[in-house]
């Protein structure tokens, strides 16, 4: 039973950080925020250290209030950098939090159909799906829904994720061991079911866990493939501008 009761802890806790595409993407890239970025209506607004930058539609660039003499050249780079930012970063929060919820409906699923719809488990990692999915839509939209990137907050979220994993996994055990001895109630043979019963429920998260894992490869790849192309445009901005020199919101590894 201990190396049951431990093997489906672990599968259950991988298929949760099989839910969070952003965090789990080892395999496409590991991007480091720097910077927290929002979008007011045609501007692109960027923050770092205190120092407010804003840089409009047609490239010009000001700070706090104070618009910054430029070149053409500079100008040009920085309304592509705009265009970039405006059509990324909507498509970047809708992205991952539409991916946490399809994946966490995907475990819902499983927990649901073994261990039933009022499963202690169930409602456990439905709390902390819904804890989960606040804290990076705070990450992600503004108060009022406008699309930005707070990086620290991104950030703490991956850091709390990372501090939850021995609670997490011991809920894990102790609920789900709990949610399967309470249907084993009547059986003939409590333990041989209470077995079986985990054996099939960590097989159906393990295919669970590919599938998933498969489904978003794509979506994970088309945000790398955008911070990549926010890491090129900041290094040119950052060559362009000396004022600018240390422009960077994102550095992939």
């Amino acid at each position: 039973m201990g190396s049951h009761n431990h093997t489906y802890a672990s599968r259950v806790f991988c298929f949760i950080l099989a839910t969070l595409p952003f965090f789990a993407s080892a395999e496409t890239c590991q991007p480091e925020l720097h910077g927290n970025l929002a979008i007011d209506a045609d501007n692109v607004v960027f923050e770092k250290n205190n120092d407010m930058f804003r840089i409009d539609a047609t490239g010009n660039l000001f700070y706090d209030i104070h618009r910054i003499s430029l070149s053409d050249v500079q100008r040009a780079s920085l309304t592509e950098y705009n265009q970039i930012i405006r059509n990324d970063l909507p498509f970047i929060g809708r992205t991952l939090t539409e991916e946490l919820h399809t994946s966490w409906l995907a475990l819902d699923g499983v927990i649901s159909a073994e261990l039933g719809e009022k499963s202690v488990l169930r409602g456990e990692i439905g709390k902390f799906h819904q804890y989960l999915q606040d804290r990076v839509n705070t990450s992600l939209y503004s108060p009022e829904s406008l699309p930005v990137l707070n990086h620290q907050a991104l950030t703490l979220v991956v850091r709390e994720v990372e501090a939850s994993i021995p609670q997490l996994i011991a809920t894990v055990a102790s609920q789900g061991l709990m949610d399967i001895a309470l249907l084993s109630e009547g059986k003939s043979n409590k333990m041989q079911f209470i077995s079986q019963k985990m054996a099939t429920l960590q097989d159906k998260l393990a295919d669970e866990v590919k599938l998933q894992r498969n489904r978003t490869l794509i979506a994970r790849q088309a945000v790398c493939d955008r911070f990549e192309q926010w890491q090129m445009q900041e290094a040119e901005i950052a060559s362009l501008i000396p004022a600018l020199s240390d422009w960077k919101t994102v550095t992939i590894r």
